[in-house]
Formats: C-alpha cells, structure tokens, sequence
C-alpha cells in the first residue's frame, strides 16, 4: 500500500519541481520611480522598435505643451510614447507597450503596437510577436538617459 501510494506522490512530487513553465521575463523587486510619471524626449524621438540608440528624457510638468515627443510610463508596467504637435499637422503617432526593471539600472521596453492618427497614410502596426528593447538606464540629474543595449 505505501509503495502504490509512494509513486504517484513522487511522480506529482517531481513535475511540481521540474516544470518547463518559467516566468516570460526576469523581473526584479526593484523600486519602480518611473510609474506614473510623465517625460518629455529631448533627444532621439518617439520611442519605436528599430530606432535611436540613446533618448534623452526630461520631466515634464502638468503645463499644456505642443510641439513634443514624449513618454508616459502609465503604471507599474505599461507606457504610450507618443507626438503632439500644432495645427498643420494632424498625423499623430502613439506607441504602446509594457516595461519592467531587470537590473537597477537596466529597463526592458516591449511594444504591443503603434498606431498613426486618422489623417496619416501608415495604418496601425500591431506585433504578433512582441518587439523587445533593453535599455541601460543613467539617471543625470532630472534626466533620464535611455541608452540602447
């Protein structure tokens, strides 16, 4: 009776332990000071998959600005880089995606989509397979220095 019952024990004993499902990504109990905050980018544009190596972000204010590109890091996980820009132009692009601290100073951006405004010739892109970027983080004062792994 013990060996019948010992089998399966250790057999649901094992598959608890050596299960292949493992987290998606590494995320660490870090500090997150970027959720909820708002960032105007000074350098590099709007942040897209494929684009500049290195973003210089300064934190904007609650003052109404056009003419921008910038990031806002909406909670503790998902974050919209979008333009504002004057009348004249009404092709407006926003990207969406989601970030996690991986290190203390290293940020992991992915991206969902990015979609254009109404009067732009580009349709939405939506990632099938979702877009990584890994970011080394330099914190210089109130800026943020986004610097592409």
């Amino acid at each position: 009776m013990t060996t019948t019952l010992a089998f399966p024990f250790a057999v649901i004993l094992s598959l608890a332990l050596f299960s292949c499902n493992s987290p998606e990504r590494k995320t660490t109990a870090l500090t997150n000071d970027l959720k909820n905050t708002q960032w105007i980018i000074g350098s590099g544009g709007i942040i897209i998959p494929n684009s500049e190596k290195e973003y210089i972000l300064n934190e904007r204010d609650t003052t109404f600005i056009t003419n921008i590109q910038a990031i806002d890091f909406l909670d503790e996980e998902n974050f919209i880089s979008y333009d504002s820009w004057e009348c004249g132009n009404d092709c407006f692009t926003k990207v969406y995606g989601k970030y996690a601290f991986i290190e203390k100073d290293r940020l992991e951006m992915k991206f969902d989509s990015i979609s254009k405004s109404d009067f732009c010739e580009t349709p939405t892109e939506i990632f099938r397979q979702t877009k990584k970027i890994s970011f080394h983080l330099v914190r210089e004062g109130s800026q943020l220095k986004l610097i592409r792994k």
